[in-house]
């Protein structure tokens, strides 16, 4: 019986081992190849640098950097392997006694508890299979494991593991993850910062020492003892390191610092390279980007922003809190989110708390009992936070508000604003009497912090007695609010903002700005907002008018004029109906003669209306074709108004045509890519390539008659010149230098619709522009460096408020960043080209001046176009008299 139960046993014991060995050889076939370490390819970060070569953004699916064995310190592998896998450099891809004491520890608790995996297990795991838990994928781990150690050295797999490995935050390997959590290169890394690291393979987001720092400190002293016991470090060391403070980091988003442009150059990079290139190949994109510029603009767009749409009123509070549990947990918040955007900074305390962290403290004294500071320095003055309302003193017409653990007041005087919405209303129409109209206890504002200490010169200054012998605030009683901040009301603008900067030399584009916020609205308002353009489309009209024989002293009845046209009926039974258009000018005045100079740095309409009408629109029309606008262009007179919906790229790009006297302006987004060999992928990635379906119609039929031109000049000599034998001239030299000396009378001269940016303090040409009902807002301006533009306006075109032209809405910001821009650039007047000579002119006549002048002028004339006659007393209009400023036709 023995002998039949020992061949029973034997046999089946052949069986199973016939049918392990038949497992592993089928499990063994379905294996992957076995890489090297020259076939790793990971997914690398693409990187993005200004025309500085400053880092401002990147490009990624998995945040990494891929590391040299020889470059990632000693100290860095032994934290891993010590938190990872102790026996790491001793077995042969699995450790038997883990694996043992995994099964026993997951039996007992009825549920996988514990884990066994070997560092060479997480690299075949992660590199080569899935991430499914079945059996069979564990046998597939088990196997490949073994025939990674038989293939691969130990460096080679901790080289795989540690580029490989996920530790949060988005990034891949320790090389991502040095950076991200220190702002430094794993080199050099200390011991704690390394122990750190090694805790996040097991659990990234639970042990994250940016989201959960007490338990990212309780795993760091984990992984130091277990340095202590491998013999990697002493106990005096590990009790050092554990007490040591961490400074950490905030992952910083690059998208903050240019998103429109990333976004920009993303769209376009994918089709020139491909999206896998992009996000997985670790290029490089260099930009034409000045990203200390693009910052500086967008601060001035979001700060013209919220000036210009408090000129329309106060929406109210964005909530009320009453209860006072709720009002500490608001506090509390915002002020750890006021910490927060102070800093990136993090440093981790051996309790595993933040420093400078803990409950709200709205007492007059620290912890020390010292007096408390009430404006921190994580609140710098300047900023915009959230506050709420403690308190509203119509009497003395005071706010008080608590922001974190710091307190304010408002001056009536600054929220006089903040009326109800009103578009109808000029800004200073209607202001605020009382705080209590706008605002009321508990409710939830958004403050802009002025001053440290509070003052206000509407109660020193007002001394006069009261009524029953009260007496106003002294100067000495504001002492009694020494501890409060001076604070101003804000509110989140909801209008949308454009601006657009071009390099003239360079043709870079140097900041883009497509709208208040990219987080709240990805439109791109620079290339993708076609709006009307109102007044600035003048300047090419004007430009125009020039090469139609049309001189800066060329008079013009500024007078009432009616356009009558045959509007045909919806049906075809209804008799075609008459349709009137009177134009007027904004001041519905009128001028009698204007010369056509005046006419645009004044931004008439009615002249404006006649000039186009003598010059044609087919000509017009072809000559913004020239200089640049793609879009389509209403067929009649009103294009000369600027009626036609038209984006900001194309008008900055047809003013930069201009201040480059008239030669073609290709704005470029990135001047080269290169892969991670070195590899020159892509050059001068222009913005036109975005628009190329709609450029090249244009680009082609000017070509074509640019060549039926020449051949015409090689019979006839005598053929005004209209064409160049450069194809990227595109009007004359002369032409455009002229048209620009006009707009820089825009700017300079009395009357002029851009006075404000004479304090950009150099020579400077720019055009503003305003649609009717003030739905638009624009400035365009250049100098000989730099050509900028801004639109402000609603996304759903409704009215901007009484008045808010673009001298008003949008004029400030260009103004704001054309400073900035221009600090390190000495002032340069515009070059004067041939074929333009210079007469002194009597500005009301146009004509050569004389002792009876009574306004002069220097003016720039196309050769041969300066006038000859000279200015007489007789010429002097008599502004009572003049029959043509009369509207006869109401």
């Amino acid at each position: 019986m023995w002998k039949k139960l020992v061949i029973v046993l034997v046999v089946l014991g052949s069986i199973a081992g016939a049918a392990g060995v038949a497992v592993v050889y089928v499990f063994s076939s379905q294996l992957p190849r076995m890489i090297t370490v020259a076939d790793y390819h990971p997914l690398l970060v693409s990187e993005v640098y200004d025309r500085n070569n400053e880092k401002f953004g990147e490009f990624f699916r998995e945040k990494r950097m891929l590391l040299p064995y020889e470059q990632i310190p000693e100290k860095v592998v032994q934290a891993f392997v010590s938190a990872e896998d102790s026996t790491f450099f001793e077995h042969h891809g699995l450790n038997y006694v883990a694996m043992f004491r995994a099964f026993l520890a997951n039996l007992k608790s009825g549920r996988k508890a514990q884990g066994a995996s070997t560092i060479t297990q997480q690299v075949a795991r992660t590199l080569l299979l899935s991430s499914e838990k079945t059996y069979s994928r564990k046998i597939k781990e088990i196997l490949l494991s073994q025939k990674m150690e038989d293939n691969l050295s130990k460096k080679e797999i901790l080289y795989l593991y540690l580029n490989q490995i996920y530790l949060g935050e988005g990034a891949y390997g320790v090389g991502a993850a040095a950076q991200v959590y220190f702002r430094k290169d794993v080199k050099d890394l200390t011991i704690p910062e390394a122990a750190i690291l090694a805790g996040l393979p097991q659990a990234p987001s639970r042990y994250s020492p940016i989201g959960h720092p007490r338990s990212a400190k309780d795993r760091q002293r984990y992984v130091l003892h277990r340095m202590t016991e491998n013999g990697y470090i002493t106990a005096e060391d590990e009790k050092k390191f554990a007490e040591q403070p961490v400074k950490l980091y905030v992952w910083q988003n690059f998208k903050e610092l240019a998103p429109f442009f990333l976004e920009t150059i993303r769209q376009q990079l994918v089709k020139s390279v491909g999206e896998e290139t992009l996000l997985d190949k670790g290029i490089k994109i260099y930009t034409s980007i000045d990203i200390k510029k693009q910052i500086h603009a967008q601060e001035d767009v979001q700060r013209g922003l919220r000036a210009v749409d408090k000129r329309q009123g106060f929406r109210g509070a964005t909530r009320n809190i009453q209860d006072s549990k709720e009002v500490a947990e608001f506090l509390l918040s915002t002020r750890n989110q006021m910490m927060d955007d102070a800093s990136p900074e993090r440093i981790l305390r051996p309790d595993g708390e933040f420093e400078k962290r803990g409950p709200l403290n709205l007492a007059n004294k620290d912890e020390s009992g010292n007096e408390r500071q009430n404006l921190p320095d994580y609140i710098p003055l300047g900023k915009i936070v959230k506050g709420i309302v403690t308190k509203v003193d119509d009497e003395k017409g005071l706010v008080h508000v608590r922001f974190g653990e710091s307190k304010g007041l408002i001056d009536i005087d600054s929220m006089r604003w903040a009326r109800k919405v009103d578009p109808n209303l000029r800004s200073e129409d209607n202001p605020l009497k009382r705080p209590s109209d706008a605002l009321k206890s508990g409710d939830v504002i958004e403050l802009k912090v002025v001053a440290k200490q509070f003052h206000s010169d509407r109660l020193t200054q007002k001394q006069q007695p009261k009524k029953k012998g009260k007496v106003a605030l002294a100067d000495n009683d504001l002492s009694a609010y020494h501890d409060y901040a001076l604070i101003e009301l804000e509110q989140t603008p909801i209008v949308e903002a454009s601006l657009l900067s071009l390099d003239e030399k360079t043709q870079d584009v140097l900041a883009m700005v497509g709208g208040y916020d990219f987080s709240r609205s990805q439109f791109n308002r620079v290339l993708q907002a076609a709006r009307q353009t109102g007044s600035s489309f003048k300047a090419i009209v004007y430009a125009s008018a020039l090469d139609k024989g049309y001189t800066p002293a060329t008079p013009i009845i500024d007078a009432p004029i009616v356009y009558e046209e045959k509007d045909e009926g919806q049906d075809d039974k209804d008799e075609p109906k008459s349709k009137i258009w009177k134009p007027k000018n904004v001041t519905n005045k009128f001028t009698g003669d204007i010369l056509f100079r005046n006419a645009l740095i004044r931004s008439m309409n009615v002249p404006t209306v006649k000039i186009i009408e003598n010059v044609g629109i087919p000509w017009a029309m072809t000559y913004a074709r020239r200089l640049g606008i793609f879009s389509p262009l209403n067929n009649d007179f009103t294009m000369a108004l600027g009626s036609s919906a038209v984006t900001l790229y194309e008008m900055v790009r047809a003013f930069g045509n201009i201040g480059r006297l008239g030669h073609r302006m290709t704005p470029v987004l990135v001047h080269k890519v290169v892969d991670a060999e070195g590899k020159t992928l892509v050059e001068n990635l222009t913005v036109d390539q975005r628009f190329e379906n709609e450029i090249k119609p244009f680009n082609d039929d000017f070509e074509q008659k640019r060549q039926e031109y020449l051949a015409a000049k090689e019979k006839s000599p005598k053929v005004p010149p209209i064409f160049f034998d450069d194809p990227d001239q595109l009007i004359k030299p002369s032409t455009a230098y002229v048209i620009t000396s006009l707009m820089q009378g825009v700017i300079d001269e009395p009357g002029g619709t851009g006075g404000a940016a004479r304090a950009i303090g150099r020579p400077a040409a720019g055009k503003t522009g305003s649609t009717s009902g003030y739905y638009d807002a624009w400035f365009i301006g250049f100098t000989p460096d730099i050509v900028t533009g801004v639109w402000v306006g609603y996304d759903d075109e409704k009215s901007l408020g009484r008045g808010e032209v673009g001298g008003k809405a949008a004029l400030p910001i260009w103004l704001d960043y054309m400073k900035f821009a221009h600090e390190n650039l000495p002032p340069r007047s515009f070059p004067v080209p041939e074929g333009v000579v210079f007469s002194n002119i009597d500005n009301e006549t146009g004509k050569l001046v004389s002792s009876s002048s009574r306004a002069v002028v220097r003016q720039a004339f196309l050769e041969g176009s300066e006038p000859s006659a000279t200015h007489t007393a007789a010429d002097s209009k008599d502004d009572d008299k003049d029959f043509y400023k009369q509207d006869m036709t109401d």
